[in-house]
């Protein structure tokens, strides 16, 4: 991994695409500091426009990131144009920020990646930055004589556990993918190696307890092992699902807070949105924020515990259809044809199976968290959608 990304660096380097060089440092500063990230990530976006403005860079490096970001300004300019019918240019200006700006990422990330083999180095420095994190977590607990929980994580790098864990899912996802496919052609040393990740990775997300990160893990090890599946290797899996048995039926003894009493509160939230996104089908509503347009909807259910609660609706897929109705839902569905259309009889086995990874823990988890709101979120996926875009189109050629 080190010899590759110091020759990508060099032809980075050659190339002169600095902006790509600041991207790889904000995914590397993502799972360490929202600020850091923030500010790397707007600087990247600025050095490229000055790259393909001064000295006449390509906006895009692929087809594919291209017509994903038509497809993301598409989107963006049909929810300013609701906002400013619905709620009139004041108050969209006065929303922009905390509603609306995040989502500008949909078209301006494609910009910045280049292609399969160049954007390993992001992949590998946003790996490095987790290890990282983990790492820093640990030992300041350590030092402090506290407790390495969930509680350490959000106050030592103000991260939320379930945004971690899918970032170690990412590297679960990634690292097992290579054992599966790749294992006659790892060394002992590497197979170790990638068997530690994997445990480690595990470990931490036993240890903050994300719920919805144990059950998408046995997914991951279903979907990625049951095509492996022989009588010769029958035996090895067997004990390996044991395992993952053993450790889930241990994780929900640990955990405070049961699946069910987890889903209660979203089930009250989820009824509210659905209230509202049935009063506005087409095009949703954009009079309010999404929490003062839920909070209305409990006031007036006479749920008045949750007023002060602050609490968005944690589910993606319900959130836009709250906010953007059936025709925001279906142009951000055209994200997933455009992933698709570019699959192919000669796409990578490998790659296609390392993206149904990722796409499965998207998938799942924009059922329960409302990621696209918060910049942990929407950058991951932002970025390793196009990632996986661009890997497949370049596999396929």
């Amino acid at each position: 991994m080190l010899k590759k990304c110091i020759s990508i660096l060099k032809e980075v380097k050659t190339k002169k695409d600095i902006s790509f060089l600041v991207l790889s440092l904000s995914m590397f500063f993502l799972p360490l500091s929202i600020n850091l990230s923030t500010f790397t990530l707007v600087l990247a976006l600025s050095l490229k426009i000055i790259q393909v403005l001064l000295k006449r860079q390509k906006l895009f490096a692929t087809r594919a990131l291209k017509h994903s970001a038509i497809i993301g300004i598409v989107f963006f300019v049909y929810i300013i144009i609701n906002s400013l019918i619905q709620a009139g240019t004041k108050n969209t200006l006065l929303f922009f920020d905390s509603e609306y700006s995040k989502l500008a990422l949909l078209f301006l990330v494609p910009i910045l990646l280049r292609t399969k083999n160049d954007n390993q180095l992001v992949l590998f420095l946003f790996f490095t930055g987790i290890v990282t994190s983990v790492l820093y977590v640990f030992l300041t607990a350590l030092i402090h004589q506290e407790i390495f929980d969930r509680i350490a994580f959000a106050k030592t790098i103000d991260i939320h556990h379930t945004y971690l864990s899918i970032f170690l899912l990412l590297m679960i996802n990634y690292f097992l993918i290579n054992l599966i496919v790749k294992s006659k052609q790892l060394s002992k040393a590497k197979t170790v190696l990638f068997c530690l990740i994997i445990s480690i990775s595990f470990a931490t997300i036993y240890i903050v307890g994300s719920k919805v990160a144990m059950l998408i893990l046995i997914m991951l090890f279903v979907v990625h092992l049951f095509p492996e599946f022989s009588k010769k290797k029958a035996p090895k899996y067997l004990a390996i699902f044991l395992a993952i048995f053993i450790a889930f039926s241990l994780f929900n003894k640990k955990i405070n807070v049961s699946y069910e009493k987890a889903l209660g509160f979203r089930l009250q939230i989820w009824e509210a949105s659905l209230n509202i996104f049935e009063d506005h089908t087409l095009f949703g509503n954009l009079r309010l924020p999404e929490k003062d347009l839920l909070n209305y909807n409990h006031y007036l259910n006479g749920k008045y515990y949750f007023l002060d609660s602050d609490l968005n609706c944690h589910n993606q897929y319900l959130s836009i259809l709250m906010k953007f109705g059936i025709v925001g839902f279906l142009i951000f569905s055209v994200l997933a044809l455009n992933m698709f259309k570019k699959t192919n009889k000669k796409t990578s086995k490998y790659i296609f199976r390392e993206f149904l990874g990722f796409a499965i823990i998207i998938l799942t988890v924009f059922y329960i968290e409302d990621i696209l709101s918060r910049h942990h979120g929407i950058v991951f996926f932002t970025f390793f959608y196009n990632y996986y875009l661009v890997a497949i189109e370049n596999a396929a050629q």
